[in-house]
């Protein structure tokens, strides 16, 4: 019954969005006519024109342009296939520009990645760590990349303004992408750094947010040289003040460096960030209510039951890319990162369990301490071949990753709480001493060709990753904590365009490959690192670019395995295996584009039905999995009024039920949130000057917004306004 509540606002929605993308490019049609002799006039007020976008060898390596709309790219990095264009791509793809991410104010990855229905952000908005799901599978923070390379962003929150994209490509990817510190299969989040343009830049951006934060920022991007050979872009960000959760108080600091130089038949980019944040007195909470057996009434979405509490986090990444023309159609490429990340204090584990409706509870949290050390390379060739007519994309690459873990805690468990009324903890001491938890070492061999069939109709990918995965538990003395192996992960991606690049037809059959876990206490076989286990996806989609509009239909199947603890005869405990199942069957719809020559929209909608198939109990087997709402919808709009560099933005994020817990006894019901934003673009003695405005959850509604882990639910944000000024020099 809840479900039909939600399918209606949600259907409606739906409905009204794709009539107007259907009609509405036919009206802006009919008005491009009258709108041709304003061109010139509208390029010398600054508004940007379609790129144009011309072919050639070099295309893999382009940063694809901003489809018409400005919020999104034509296209995304496809990993070791390179960047591809929408229509192209035998996947669903999406890259957020630098524009969308301004004109949200958003300070974070996930603040991007809520305008895409199909991704859920399962931490707390004032939290130190960003975790998401995709397609109803977990992504942890470390799990996002930079340039393609995993493990070289910073552990907890990725900042945004040294970004010129956020790409994301859904589904397991472990041919395009190899594996991931922890082997995420829901997506591939890819992370774009950004370059120095042709045009000098100079942008000065103060910001102010609830709770009294203040923030600038410095973006400079020079070319230098005869023919403007090397490019330099230095971002400079330093904030501070209270948050929207009570009394909490934040700082943070970034520098980034982006250098490019553009030889003659070959290219060299470096990329390096050092990032700091810390994050006193509180943190939103989790709240566990499977022991209580049922819901309560969620508390005041600034509650903050952390005070006392402090924590840090600092992180510094590193990488270096070269790229050679060896001939007409063959270029090879080598890229290094490196990465260091600690930190130390309150960075999650923020719990509490209900005892009563009244809010009374068991309080939990932690002075946790961990580092990260991440050192990998890469190296490949591309080459274009032409055999007895068929065009071959052919694409060959070794990689290796080295990741290790240090990690400890000391916890202050069970002190009386309440989520209404909060009591501070008395935070426990720092951990004396952190050992090493994770020694891994990926090592990857992958090979792909896509061939180009009747007259570029037919695109077909063939390919498959030979992937070595050694890893070890230096803290634990157990043979069986080692473990090295290899297996391959094959692909089969095809695209069919039967109308040139208006409609494409694709299907895709790849695989995922994550890490075996560390067995925990408790279990026969503690200590023991689980093997590897692949991760399977069939994917069906259709996409259509209509005019300045695109729109992309997919339906998948995901079938991941799962630890799962077996009682054997004879054993007093369980042993953990791999054996457990678990399946995602899916449908999304995605749209973004200009229906109007001054209104944009961008959104999309998702059914999810995920389940348990195989586990250790009946009460587990068959039933939904936690955190997966059967379905999503998200519809953004963004018009240009007719007032001179004015426009107005809003989005709507309606998001279902989901089971609380993995026995589906507590389901969160359904939620809406509302945000609306503004610009406007100005001058000031002869200075451009952009203003901007963003209120998120408009209604301040406080509500159970997603699971965090099985049982513990996590709490919606608070009203949250943000305003800026972008001064142009």
């Amino acid at each position: 019954m809840s479900d039909l509540r939600l399918q209606r606002p949600a259907i409606a929605l739906a409905c009204l969005s794709f009539v107007a993308s259907l009609t509405l490019p036919a009206l802006a049609q009919s008005q491009a006519t009258e709108s041709t002799a304003s061109t010139a006039a509208t390029a010398a007020e600054g508004n940007t024109l379609p790129p144009v976008v011309v072919k050639g060898k070099a295309d893999k390596d382009r940063l694809p342009p901003a489809a018409p709309g400005g919020k999104v790219a034509t296209g995304a990095r496809l990993g070791v296939l390179g960047n591809t264009d929408v229509m192209d791509a035998a996947f669903n793809i999406t890259g957020f520009t630098v524009e969308q991410i301004k004109d949200q104010n958003a300070r974070t990855v996930a603040d991007v990645l809520l305008n895409d229905p199909s991704v859920q952000y399962t931490s707390n908005g004032g939290h130190m760590v960003e975790n998401f799901t995709v397609r109803g599978f977990d992504v942890a923070s470390n799990d996002l990349a930079l340039n393609g390379l995993y493990g070289l962003l910073p552990a907890q929150h990725v900042a945004v303004e040294f970004l010129e994209r956020i790409e994301l490509l859904k589904g397991p990817n472990a041919l395009l992408g190899g594996m991931s510190p922890n082997g995420n299969v829901g997506g591939m989040i890819n992370l774009v750094p950004k370059r120095a343009g042709s045009v000098p830049l100079t942008e000065l951006t103060t910001s102010y947010s609830s709770g009294s934060y203040g923030q600038v920022q410095l973006d400079v991007g020079r070319r230098f040289g005869d023919d403007q050979r090397l490019g330099v872009r230095v971002n400079g960000v330093y904030g501070g003040g209270g948050t929207g959760v009570e009394d909490q108080q934040k700082q943070r600091r970034l520098g980034a460096l982006g250098l490019d130089y553009q030889g003659s038949g070959w290219k060299l980019t470096l990329d390096a960030y050092a990032n700091k944040e810390n994050i006193n007195n509180g943190s939103p909470g989790m709240y566990q209510m499977t022991t209580l057996g049922h819901l309560v009434t969620p508390p005041d979405s600034d509650t903050n039951m952390f005070r006392g509490t402090h924590g840090e986090s600092e992180s510094n990444g590193l990488a270096v890319r070269a790229d050679v023309e060896l001939a007409d159609n063959v270029t090879a490429y080598a890229t290094f990162g490196a990465a260091e990340s600690s930190s130390h204090g309150l960075l999650f584990g923020t719990r509490v369990i209900l005892t009563n409706d009244n809010g009374n509870a068991n309080g939990y949290v932690y002075n946790l301490a961990n580092i990260s050390h991440t050192r990998t390379a890469e190296a490949g060739i591309k080459a274009d071949v032409n055999t007895w007519g068929v065009k071959h994309a052919l694409t060959a690459s070794v990689s290796t990753m080295q990741y290790e873990y240090w990690n400890a805690n000391v916890a202050r468990t069970g002190w009386t709480q309440n989520i209404y009324n909060p009591v501070s903890p008395q935070f426990p001491a720092a951990p004396t001493t952190v050992p090493q938890t994770r020694d891994d070492e990926y090592n990857g061999l992958a090979l792909a060709d896509t061939l180009h069939l009747f007259d570029e109709k037919v695109l077909l990918t063939l390919g498959a990753r030979l992937q070595q995965v050694d890893q070890s538990n230096p803290s634990s003395s157990l043979a069986s904590s080692k473990y090295d192996k290899s297996t391959v992960t094959p692909a089969l991606a095809v695209v069919y365009k039967p109308w040139g690049d208006k409609v494409s037809f694709y299907g895709n059959h790849i695989e995922g490959l994550s890490p075996g876990t560390t067995v925990a206490t408790g279990y026969t076989n503690s200590g023991t690192s689980l093997s590897p286990y692949k991760t399977k996806q069939s994917e069906v989609g259709v996409k259509l670019r209509q005019g300045d509009f695109t729109h992309t239909v997919s339906l998948f199947q995901i079938t991941k395995p799962s630890a799962i603890a077996v009682t054997y005869a004879g054993n007093s405990q369980p042993t953990m295996t791999t054996d457990g199942e678990q399946r995602h069957k899916g449908a999304e719809w995605n749209f973004s584009g200009r229906v109007l020559r001054d209104l944009s929209l961008l959104g999309g909608y998702s059914y999810t039905h995920a389940e348990y198939v195989r586990t250790a109990s009946a009460t587990t087997t068959g039933k939904g999995v936690i955190g997966v709402p059967t379905q999503a919808l998200v519809l953004g709009a963004d018009w240009q009024t007719p007032v001179q560099g004015l426009s107005l933005n809003g989005r709507v994020n309606r998001v279902g039920e989901q089971w609380l817990d993995s026995a589906n006894k507590l389901r969160l019901p359904s939620w809406t949130r509302l945000d609306l934003g503004g610009k406007y673009d100005t001058k000031i003695a002869s200075q451009p000057v952009v203003f901007r405005a963003t209120v998120e959850n408009v209604e301040d509604k406080s509500y159970w917004a997603n699971v965090f882990s099985d049982g513990f639910a996590t709490l919606s944000s608070p009203r949250t306004v943000r305003v800026s000024a972008t001064f142009s020099f």
